[in-house]
């Protein structure tokens, strides 16, 4: 008899570690997955960053340039702002497939990978 409560009490025991461990499992889980998405958004907008300072830039020389060559400045910079509503609109009518799905597609990669 007295074998069988302290074999009950030690498979208790065995239960509460085994979901004291599955608990701890689960949360560096999250915290890996959580400091992963939060790495790779924090690279991500120091890429967005530099790439719109260059992209500054060259719209700035581009603008500067076309206006030197058509002897009229503020044409110049017209010109570039033109191109760039051109560009605006062929991706506003994709965005579907250039921006919503890899977003999505590269955060549930994220989420889901389990190196």
């Amino acid at each position: 008899m007295e074998t069988t409560k302290s074999r009950i009490n030690e498979l208790s025991s065995n239960i509460r570690e085994y979901i004291e461990t599955r608990i701890d499992i689960l949360k560096l889980d999250a915290a890996d997955t959580t400091a992963s998405a939060a790495s790779t958004m924090v690279s991500w907008i120091a890429v967005t960053i530099v790439a719109l300072l260059v992209l500054l830039l060259v719209t700035l020389g581009g603008a500067i340039a076309i206006g030197t060559l058509i002897q009229n400045m503020a044409g110049g910079f017209f010109i570039m702002a033109g191109a760039y509503c051109v560009i605006i609109i062929i991706i506003y009518l994709n965005r579907e497939n250039w921006i919503r799905k890899p977003v999505l597609n590269s955060i549930i990669k994220n989420i889901y990978d389990n190196d």
